[in-house]
């Protein structure tokens, strides 16, 4: 006999309820997904849902988070010791599967404090890798290196190759030859630091 919702712990609930809405928003995207359909996959009853989330932005931003989390911690148990360049590419290209949803996020972003929120907490996370990257390689306050402008352009080359094109060239790849091409010019003709 299923649990009724006094049973189940809160934290295991909106664990079913994250699940089954990644779910959905995976396969049918943001838009085409409700909270009906969220509840029934996760099987709770449609007023229920409200307990748990507000609204579906809040839902989608917790989505969103979770998944970022998680790829974090991924990347931190088997990427130890890998260098923050590495371990950018990787999650970027780990974490390709949810492109659609990075530009449903977009779309939300003018309506949502939620999303707005998840979305710069992704966003930081790519800033803080590039502001590793440039200190380890003592180019945060290199002479000559705008490390803010490296920064700035790394997240302009993730957010623009989230916006369908024609080379459909992946995020991982551009961010790689951004950043490889900045060290390059950074390091000189025979590979050392200016």
């Amino acid at each position: 006999m299923p649990r009724n919702r006094q049973q189940i712990p809160r934290e295991e609930r909106t664990g079913d309820l994250l699940a089954a809405a990644t779910e959905l928003f995976l396969a049918k995207g943001y838009a085409k997904t409700t909270m009906a359909d969220i509840s029934s996959a996760a099987g709770v009853a449609r007023g229920n849902v409200y307990w748990y989330f507000d609204s579906k932005d809040h839902i989608f931003a917790a989505v969103m988070n979770r998944m970022l989390s998680r790829e974090i911690r991924i990347l931190n148990e088997e990427q130890a010791g890998a260098d923050p360049l590495s371990r950018l590419v990787r999650g970027l290209s780990d974490m390709r599967y949810s492109r659609p949803l990075h530009q449903a996020m977009h779309d939300r972003l003018p309506h949502s404090e939620e999303v707005r929120e998840a979305h710069n907490t992704f966003l930081n996370w790519i800033v803080g890798l590039v502001d590793e990257l440039m200190a380890e390689r003592g180019l945060d306050n290199a002479p000559g290196i705008d490390a803010t402008l490296v920064r700035d352009v790394a997240v302009a080359v993730f957010e623009g190759a989230n916006v369908p094109n024609d080379q459909n060239r992946p995020a991982h790849e551009m961010i790689r030859f951004l950043m490889e091409s900045v060290l390059a010019r950074c390091a000189g003709p025979q590979g050392r630091k200016r």
